[in-house]
């Protein structure tokens, strides 16, 4: 792996066990109640803590390229296409969206979950550094699942970061792999000349080793 996965599987690890899961808590006539048979799991809770033990990282000098980039959080970002030049993106995206538009163009919005890159208007290929979609829920939805897969081909690609990462977290590694398989199988759009760039993060529990895959490897 290259300095970049090396540092997010180290900001991965640095995640305490506090951000994994919430006990749902309620305020009774004063009292605290706490129910510990209903989990709840915030992806965005536990995304946010993975910015922070990055950033530490990049504070105290980790071996990864830093200069002139940033780490940040649910940007949006718009990926436009005129007539179809991309068929396979196109009919992807209409695919996992239940769509069947007829226009001579169409518009992408999506809004990666981290990335390191430079600014919203740049996309240098040296400044794109990575971004990552991540799935936090037990029970991984096979829709969810295929269509950040899509958009990290999309970003890797037409944004040119240099390393796409899916982090998925409490789910055993046998259904994670298996959805990657059938996202192949499908035949759903793969970056053309960049698909060895998309990573597949895997801790099913906190107490787990991140299991790291290549998508091309699957």
């Amino acid at each position: 792996m290259n300095d970049i996965l090396e540092d997010l599987k180290q900001a991965v690890n640095s995640i305490t066990e506090f951000y994994y899961t919430m006990p749902t808590v309620s305020v009774i006539n004063d009292t605290l109640s706490i129910d510990t048979d209903e989990i709840k799991v915030y992806e965005r809770r536990f995304v946010a803590q993975l910015k922070s033990e990055y950033d530490k990282l990049i504070c105290n000098g980790s071996t990864g390229n830093y200069k002139e980039v940033n780490t940040d959080l649910e940007v949006i970002k718009k990926y436009i296409y005129y007539n179809t030049p991309d068929p396979l993106v196109s009919s992807t995206y209409k695919k996992l969206n239940n769509r069947d538009s007829k226009k001579a163009f169409e518009t992408i919005i999506t809004i990666p979950d981290f990335f390191i890159h430079k600014h919203q208007d740049n996309f240098d290929e040296i400044h794109q550094k990575l971004v990552v979609e991540a799935k936090t829920t037990a029970q991984l939805d096979i829709d969810d699942f295929f269509l950040d897969l899509f958009k990290l081909n999309v970003y890797v690609e037409k944004y040119n970061f240099q390393n796409g990462v899916f982090l998925v977290t409490n789910n055993n590694v046998t259904r994670v792999m298996q959805l990657a398989k059938e996202y192949l199988k499908q035949k759903l759009y793969l970056a053309p000349s960049r698909k060895d760039r998309i990573y597949l993060f895997i801790k099913p529990t906190f107490n787990s080793d991140i299991e790291i895959v290549k998508l091309v490897d699957v």
